[in-house]
């Protein structure tokens, strides 16, 4: 059996054969001892290899890093599944490295075909303070929101309908309804904010 304490890899033959019985046995130690000190030796020896191959692959600094730290915790979780001789343990993980990309890439991709309930609904802030909301928005707003607009208490929902279904600027409304400007976009952002969390619901 192997034993954690005696997994200790010397430089030199780090350099003599970093591809083959070194990563291996690393990899061993990891599937079988749960051998942190093993894995933190495997972790500073192909980290910087993954993140070079994954930089050429995406160029995208972000993702080549979140593509270093995904394949090295799978390899953490999933290290019983090498097998010596179906190759070496190097170009196992570098396998395990690819099937990460690929999965990135998808998601990536899926996401943007994905309307973000962000992107409907802004909240406002003060930092931002609008006058009037963005046409696009006027145009989502429409009668099938009706019965979201009228679900809200009754004050949230005229100054919605104010706002964004007649583009009453927050002024207009705070002197209409005889009150202060703060308490208008306070109740406009509460207003939006629940139309939000019911759309993500």
């Amino acid at each position: 059996m192997l034993n954690c304490q005696n997994a200790e890899i010397s430089k030199e033959s780090m350099i003599k054969d970093p591809i083959t019985a070194d990563v291996a046995l690393l990899l061993a130690n990891i599937a079988h001892l749960r051998c942190r000190k093993s894995y933190e030796k495997l972790f500073t020896f192909v980290a910087p290899k993954l993140l070079s191959f994954s930089r050429k692959q995406l160029y995208d600094e972000n993702m080549a890093m979140e593509v270093v730290q995904e394949t090295m915790l799978k390899v953490w979780l999933k290290a019983h599944l090498y097998d010596e001789s179906k190759g070496a343990a190097l170009t196992w993980i570098y396998s395990v490295a690819r099937n990460v990309k690929f999965d990135l890439l998808r998601k990536t991709r899926h996401q943007q075909d994905w309307i973000q309930g962000d992107d409907l609904w802004p909240i406002l802030d003060e930092e931002r303070d609008p006058d009037s909301l963005p046409d696009e928005f006027r145009l989502i707003v429409s009668k099938e929101l009706e019965q979201q607009i009228n679900a809200l208490p009754p004050a949230q929902a005229e100054i919605v309908r104010m706002v964004c279904l007649q583009g009453t600027s927050h002024q207009e409304v705070a002197d209409a309804l005889g009150v202060p400007l703060g308490t208008v976009k306070s109740r406009l952002r509460l207003a939006l904010q629940k139309m939000k969390e019911a759309l993500d619901g």
